[in-house]
């Protein structure tokens, strides 16, 4: 039931990731400026809300505990601003276009982290075991390829299929708010699922042991805190990165199926199940590999080069010339084989972030005395929103610094516009993962170093 909490997120990081820019763009009309304008600017008030949220529920006193009361508190208003966020009123100009996307996109988001820090924060407060955190996050990502799974399954096959009037059924504008209703009421169900399942644990979970309340100066000091470890900069860095690039990859993915490989909107409604497939299954294979790889950096650093290379192989041979032609019947079968294969590099990296993230929190109990998971879960919330934030920026300058107009079709598109969306998706993405990946090999917590600092802590509350 913990894990069933992170449908909902893939519900949100799917949507905002896969359809947001394309909406407001290609469908509303919205520059790619305007657009990755609007998100960077709801990405600057989520790099002050989620550390707020996270320390507020770390200081949280109620007979519910920390997190549960705002795990339910969030489960209707981010429902809510999910769906107005793809339901603009008609007849907007576009300055007001801009200011709706930029008002939800900051609420949803927001509206999210009231929920979503608090349960990632559980995480590292259901077990203290090395490899058990390992298989929570697991879990945690495996549910979270569900949520992905069923927008692209119920998005393509029953709101985005051609009409005589729309024959690539994704510009039609009636389709969105429907779209949204339906995912805005699975949002909800699943929050309350979570919250519900787990509450049985509340006696069992962490407490505050802080008697002050309260205070936004205490953010400051606790984000200083954390940012003191070398192991969470690195992290925390590596996580915004390959979400900056994920980013890009989800929003641009569209262009890149519909324009450049010339696939049909079915066509790509097939490949993105296979996709998640291999995600769930990269998530599912973390937990074992886990235990034979000892270090979870070795873990990380893998799955980056594993998804960069198969990610960008398909590109990379076409912009070569030797992949096959637009038209070509293997060519969709080899592409959606090499991004189904890329994607257990995905699965495998998320939960090593989870996991490292909440062997952190260790080292801060170790070296203050004190629980305060929720600053370092909202690092991790605020690296996951990149996805759909600085990649969305990205996404948006390669739009029009590729020259692709409003309802772009293959007919009316020109080719150094597929060049120049090529190039940001093949060697732009390998170029991205490399520097991550590199990032990430600076990250210093070990095993041996964890179970050192384990001992230190139930050393510490064994004395009287």
């Amino acid at each position: 039931m913990f894990a069933v909490g992170q449908i909902p997120e893939g519900i949100q990081s799917t949507s905002f990731g896969f359809f947001l820019l394309f909406f407001y763009n290609q469908v509303l009309g919205l520059s790619g400026f305007l657009a990755s304008l609007a998100i960077v600017l709801a990405l600057l008030f989520d790099a002050v809300s989620d550390p707020v949220i996270g320390s507020w529920s770390d200081g949280f006193r109620h007979r519910w505990g920390r997190r549960h009361p705002f795990m339910y508190a969030g489960a209707i208003p981010f429902a809510t601003c999910f769906y107005f966020l793809f339901a603009p009123p008609d007849g907007l100009t576009e300055v007001q276009t801009f200011g709706w996307l930029l008002v939800f996109a900051v609420l949803t988001r927001t509206t999210q982290s009231v929920y979503s820090v608090p349960h990632t924060s559980l995480t590292a407060e259901l077990s203290t075991d090395y490899h058990e955190r390992t298989l929570l996050s697991s879990l945690r990502s495996i549910l979270q390829s569900v949520g992905t799974l069923m927008v692209f399954l119920i998005g393509f096959q029953v709101f985005f299929d051609a009409t005589p009037e729309y024959p690539n059924g994704q510009l039609n504008p009636e389709a969105y708010p429907n779209f949204a209703a339906v995912f805005a009421v699975l949002i909800f169900i699943g929050v309350v699922l979570t919250a519900v399942g787990t509450h049985s644990h509340i006696p069992h979970l962490p407490q505050t042991k802080s008697e002050t309340g309260f205070r936004f100066r205490q953010v400051v000091q606790e984000a200083l805190m954390a940012f003191s470890f070398r192991s969470f900069r690195i992290v925390v860095s590596a996580a915004v990165l390959f979400g900056m690039t994920m980013g890009m990859v989800s929003a641009l993915s569209i262009y890149l199926g519909t324009l450049y490989f010339q696939f049909s909107l079915e066509l790509i409604g097939l490949s993105f199940p296979a996709s998640i497939l291999g995600s769930f299954m990269g998530a599912g294979f973390a937990t074992p590999l886990g235990r034979i790889f000892q270090e979870k950096r070795t873990l990380l650093i893998a799955g980056l080069l594993w998804y960069g290379f198969w990610n960008t192989l398909p590109i990379i041979l076409s912009l070569l010339g030797l992949f096959p032609k637009p038209g070509n019947p293997l060519l969709f079968y080899l592409v959606m084989t090499s991004n189904a294969i890329s994607a257990m590099g995905i699965g495998c990296l998320t939960v090593m972030v989870g996991s490292m993230i909440a062997d952190i929190t260790d080292q801060h109990e170790e070296k203050f005395g004190s629980r305060n998971e929720g600053i370092y879960f909202a690092a991790s919330s605020f690296a996951a929103k990149a996805i759909s934030g600085l990649g969305i920026v990205l996404s948006g300058v390669v739009v029009d610094v590729a020259g692709i107009q409003r309802s772009a079709t293959v007919e009316t598109i020109d080719q150094e516009s597929l060049f120049t969306l090529a190039l940001a998706m093949g060697p732009g993405v390998l170029i991205l993962i490399a520097i991550t990946a590199f990032t990430a090999s600076f990250y210093d917590l070990s095993k041996l170093e964890h179970e050192h600092v384990r001992e230190t802590i139930i050393n510490r509350e064994l004395k009287p």
